[in-house]
């Protein structure tokens, strides 16, 4: 998931927007922002699964472990190169897994959320998120998106009971991630005019409203436990 950071463009008025051209439709919340709720659960040993070149270590009053795949294309502070199915580390190590917007790359979700209870010490919290309504994105494969209930099942097949489970971000951000890959296919003058008026709303939209559908999220996310 794309995380353009909104504290750029935080005080901007739509005709400002406007006026400078700016072309970026859709402004997500910082990872600190998203995350700060769960911040109290991410304690002792903490797996950033997927990590790519995020950094969250500001955030984890634990000790962090970056994962990622070797070669991938993110491969900054990483600690343990692997596939998520496969991670060298022996049973019950971690206190905390982190997994945000990664599990539509991988083939084999469940053998994936096996993987972290075998990992992950008993009574330890899972944070797994993952797009629904969102466009394709290759990074390097994008395969499955999940409904809330779909999560739901997908964790507690694999160990795990929800302790909360919750949709992410505003309509606008569903319908600004949609309509930007619309307008952007082709650079006719039709697509380039809509663009010019449609992507500033949108960009001022994503940052001042806190407009929620449960049913047309961009994401969904669970918070389990392993028992």
């Amino acid at each position: 998931m794309n995380n353009i950071c909104h504290e750029k463009y935080r005080n901007m008025s739509y005709l400002k927007i406007l006026k400078t051209k700016i072309f970026t439709p859709v402004i997500w919340p910082s990872l600190q922002e998203e995350l700060k709720e769960y911040f109290k659960y991410f304690n002792g040993n903490v797996l950033n699964a997927g990590a790519g070149d995020r950094d969250i270590s500001p955030f984890i009053s634990g000790k962090l472990f970056n994962q990622d795949l070797p070669g991938g294309l993110h491969t900054k502070n990483v600690h343990v190169y692997s596939n998520l199915d496969n991670i060298p580390i022996k049973d019950g190590f971690f206190d905390a897994i982190i997994c945000n917007a990664v599990l539509e790359h991988v083939v084999n979700p469940d053998k994936v959320i096996k993987e972290f209870n075998r990992v992950m010490k008993r009574g330890g919290y899972l944070y797994l998120c993952v797009p629904f309504l969102q466009p394709e994105h290759l990074d390097p494969g994008d395969f499955q998106r999940y409904t809330k209930y779909g999560l739901k099942k997908l964790v507690e097949e694999n160990g795990f009971s929800v302790v909360k489970l919750e949709g992410v971000h505003t309509v606008y951000h569903t319908l600004a991630r949609i309509i930007q890959d619309w307008l952007t296919s082709k650079n006719c003058f039709k697509y380039r005019l809509l663009r010019l008026f449609i992507f500033p709303l949108l960009n001022y939209k994503t940052r001042n409203s806190n407009t929620y559908v449960d049913t047309i999220a961009s994401a969904y996310r669970v918070l389990a436990v392993k028992i």
